[in-house]
């Protein structure tokens, strides 16, 4: 505070007329906000301005050179022909294949399995070279020879490797099955005697002679049975093929077989798939002496056989 008569300094008179023109100023920034805010309205448009899109040129009148390729490749012909692959500069067309045609190849067919899958479908060939019957899946070399390009019933589609066309080779017309056809009815009086002789508790006695002339044709084997794959329960695991139904004077009631049977091995080896199964027939057909593992009843049992020159 000051005494009366006394003045300020010049100063504190200073700050005072700042002060008062800060307030001035401010004041005057109120005062233009409301005058724009009341003059704004008149600046607006009454009707809003329409948009003016922009037109898109007109595609230009294709040339008939322009569907010249489509023309000359014969896209949409009614006659359904495919044209033929276009390839670049200097890459010659890879000849496409011809209808196969019967092969001259030492290899002779022995049965087939046909899958509805066909890669799990298998063929029982005998190469003669080696005079051995071997299985094969489609996809599979047969001895640097062919490979399997297609399995059907009763014929094989193979790639001849070194003439690189395709062949194929069939099974002879005795060796083929008629599946809709009905069994034949045994006749009593023109029975054969077994082949097979038992000579004691699951053991028996065959002549080779006689084993190779019935394993001739593995194809009428394998319709005098069917077997079904036995897997464990809970896992799932295939441990051996179930007989389900057998003909009767088979070779299969010979061998000492019955119906749900589970033949688990031969000599030793497992058999848990078709390729094994068909391969089967070829140890039955060079071994001395044949041992089946059996489960029969719940119980493992193994049936024996010498094969007597």
């Amino acid at each position: 505070m000051t005494r009366k008569g006394t003045t300020l300094s010049p100063q504190r008179n200073w700050v005072n007329r700042l002060l008062v023109y800060f307030l001035i100023s401010l004041l005057s920034l109120f005062a233009a906000d409301l005058a724009i805010l009341k003059v704004r309205l008149f600046f607006l448009p009454e009707r809003p301005q329409q948009s003016t899109s922009r037109m898109a040129p007109p595609n230009p009148i294709k040339s008939r050179d322009f569907f010249q390729p489509i023309v000359s490749r014969n896209l949409f012909s009614s006659k359904g022909e495919i044209p033929p692959e276009i390839l670049p500069k200097g890459v010659e067309a890879k000849p496409k294949d011809n209808e196969p045609i019967l092969s001259s190849l030492p290899l002779n067919l022995v049965g087939t399995l046909v899958h509805s899958l066909p890669e799990k479908s298998i063929a029982a060939i005998e190469i003669k070279s080696k005079n051995q019957i071997s299985s094969f899946s489609t996809g599979k070399d047969i001895e640097s020879l062919a490979k399997i390009e297609k399995i059907t019933r009763g014929k094989v589609i193979i790639r001849n490797l070194s003439a690189d066309r395709l062949e194929y080779i069939e099974m002879k017309d005795a060796n083929k099955v008629t599946f809709d056809a009905k069994p034949k009815v045994a006749n009593t009086a023109d029975e054969k005697p077994s082949i097979i002789q038992k000579s004691g508790d699951n053991k028996f006695e065959i002549k080779k002679s006689d084993l190779d002339e019935k394993l001739k044709d593995i194809q009428s084997i394998l319709y005098q049975a069917r077997a079904v794959p036995a897997q464990r329960p809970g896992t799932g695991e295939t441990y051996g093929f179930r007989l389900l139904e057998i003909q009767a004077d088979s070779i299969y009631t010979q061998l000492g077989l019955q119906v749900m049977d589970v033949i688990t091995s031969v000599n030793g080896t497992p058999v848990t798939s078709t390729q094994q199964a068909l391969e089967m027939y070829q140890a039955l057909r060079n071994s001395s002496q044949i041992k089946l593992g059996v489960e029969r009843g719940g119980k493992n049992e193994e049936l024996s056989y010498n094969v007597k020159q």
